[in-house]
């Protein structure tokens, strides 16, 4: 493979990183980016695609290319890794003296991620309600002249950028559950490198935050139900699409 090849892989795979490449040329709704988790945020996303191409142009320099290529991918891969369960270990480590704060503030963060998904389900079913009428009245609009299929057809680009961001969302959420996962089992097992002051009240604090990890499992799941719904929904809308004639 020419250099030239492994170039355009590099840029490609810093692309797909950085989320830049969309489908389609519908917009988000903003309301459903209220509340949006840190690790989602651009200023998130630009540090690991630093990372990233960093690495990558490393990759470049070696000689066998298949290896090259092979590096390029371990970049990208190891990009979100490093956003996750070993920066996640490594500020509890550093931020706090003692086993108990540990756990707190490990609640803490658990507990902010529930909002951020319960926040999503709402704003998810909010706007599948409001993208239903704006359908309906599209569709009258259409029957009195007043509108055409592009109207329809934009509806539907907005739906369905608004479906895939949502995906991301669940995605994300999803990895965050299973790295809280990560984090409680780490700090109980004292890779936390903090000793507790009192075993008893560690204890008590490690099953609130087992309780809190329960509950964002469930508020994830709900989050997954109100996004099967909105994509029900757009299908419907992209088979009204289709049966309506130029």
């Amino acid at each position: 493979m020419k250099k030239s090849s492994l170039l355009c892989i590099a840029v490609a795979l810093s692309v797909f990183v950085s989320g830049c490449a969309s489908t389609g040329s519908g917009s988000v709704n903003p309301n459903l980016k209220k509340d949006e988790p840190k690790f989602f945020s651009k200023s998130g996303g630009t540090a690991c695609l630093i990372g990233a191409s960093i690495a990558g142009l490393a990759c470049l320099g070696i000689k066998d290319d298949n290896k090259a290529s092979a590096c390029l991918i371990a970049a990208t891969a190891g990009c979100a890794a490093a956003m996750t369960a070993n920066y996640m270990l490594d500020k509890t480590r550093a931020n706090y003296h003692n086993l108990e704060d540990q756990l707190d503030a490990s609640k803490k963060q658990v507990q902010d991620s529930i909002n951020s998904t319960t926040t999503l389900k709402e704003t998810s079913e909010q706007t599948l309600a409001d993208d239903q009428a704006e359908v309906e009245r599209i569709k009258s609009n259409i029957k009195a002249g007043t509108a055409s299929k592009a109207d329809l057809e934009k509806k539907l680009s907005d739906m369905e950028a608004n479906l895939a961001y949502m995906r991301k969302r669940l995605d994300s959420d999803k990895s965050t559950l299973n790295e809280y996962k990560s984090l409680r089992d780490s700090l109980n097992n004292g890779e936390g490198g903090k000793p507790a002051t009192n075993s008893r009240e560690a204890q008590r604090k490690s099953e609130e935050l087992d309780q809190e990890i329960a509950k964002l499992e469930h508020s994830i799941e709900e989050l997954e139900n109100s996004i099967v719904n909105y994509a029900n929904s757009t299908s419907i809308v992209k088979g009204d699409v289709s049966q309506i004639s130029i």
